[in-house]
């Protein structure tokens, strides 16, 4: 009896050395890319911003923008695993919603005759990135190395708008989007840096973003990813990686300027990440930020208007095959 009592009991002992040191086993995460494969994602962001102190009171805006991307595997370099991938969007929709009514504009369908001037300007700009494409040479942590084709892309929008007033603020927006820090901001974001090393669940890691506008001035984000849990096995095996974002600003605008934001504490994000392991891709990606801030405007009379505002939203990206 008491040797099957021992028996038995170191039986159970070796099951659970052996949980705890698979358990303990660190775990690498990597993007895998096949030359020739073709992964189609669908993000759908959507924004609410909340402004007080305005001369008409208190307002609301909201804002819905879903895209279709499309990444094809150019090449890999199998050195170091890092690929050249062609980054396209096939299709977007946007939808507007301001105390003054509803805009919305869907790439997918043609405008009608008398188009809303406020749709024809998103025709050119947002349906003007429909079937361009960038290439976009990416490490297998998501480390973005290079971005090629942006500022042929910006140059046709420009050129597409029409000649009035606006056109000027409109081209340096373009121009601001489409800069290689922009687009490798929001790739990473998206695409979210990974490990250098094997990690264990409860390991983090973090990386930086640094984006910017007139308005805003240098931006810095920094996000920190935890490994949650390993769910599945074999080829069904998906990590859970939390995300937390911490935004702070860096430099804020002159006071010279026609627009000031200035970012107030407490301007974070947090979010999920599910992560196929056999795959070596996305299978989704959330996060919610909030952005309180200070809005200046200039006014035509050389005064000034002051507005607290809170953007909040929501970002999600699943893939669709």
């Amino acid at each position: 009896m008491i040797v099957r009592w021992l028996v038995r009991a170191g039986v159970v002992l070796l099951v659970a050395g052996s949980a705890v040191q698979a358990a303990a086993q660190a775990v690498p995460i990597r993007y895998k890319w096949a030359q020739g494969d073709v992964l189609t994602y669908r993000t759908v962001v959507r924004t609410t911003s909340s402004a007080t102190g305005g001369p008409r009171g208190p307002e609301t805006f909201e804002q819905t923008m879903s895209q279709t991307i499309k990444l094809t595997v150019a090449a890999v370099n199998p050195a170091d695993g890092s690929a050249t991938l062609r980054h396209s969007i096939d299709a977007v929709s946007m939808e507007v919603t301001t105390p003054a009514g509803k805009v919305v504009y869907d790439s997918a369908r043609p405008l009608p005759e008398g188009a809303d001037p406020r749709v024809l300007a998103m025709s050119k700009t947002l349906g003007g990135m429909v079937g361009e494409a960038v290439s976009v040479t990416m490490a297998p942590t998501g480390a973005v190395r290079r971005i090629d084709g942006a500022a042929r892309i910006a140059q046709k929008l420009i050129d597409d708008l029409p000649r009035d007033p606006m056109s000027g603020a409109l081209a340096q927006s373009i121009k601001g989007m489409l800069s290689d820090e922009a687009l490798r901001a929001a790739l990473e974001q998206s695409f979210a840096r990974l490990p250098e090393q094997p990690v264990n669940v409860g390991d983090s890691w973090s990386a930086e973003q640094a984006v910017g506008a007139d308005a805003t001035g240098r931006l810095l984000g920094k996000s920190t990813y935890t490994l949650k849990a390993i769910d599945g096995a074999g080829d069904a095996a998906v990590a859970r990686i939390a995300v937390s974002l911490a935004l702070r600003q860096e430099e804020v605008p002159s006071t010279g300027a026609s627009t000031v934001v200035k970012l107030a504490p407490g301007s974070k994000g947090e979010g999920e990440l599910v992560f196929s392991l056999a795959r070596g891709r996305i299978e989704s990606n959330t996060m919610r930020t909030d952005m309180p801030s200070t809005i200046t405007l200039r006014t035509p009379d050389a005064g000034t208007i002051t507005m607290q505002n809170n953007t909040r939203t929501t970002m999600t990206m699943t893939i669709v095959k």
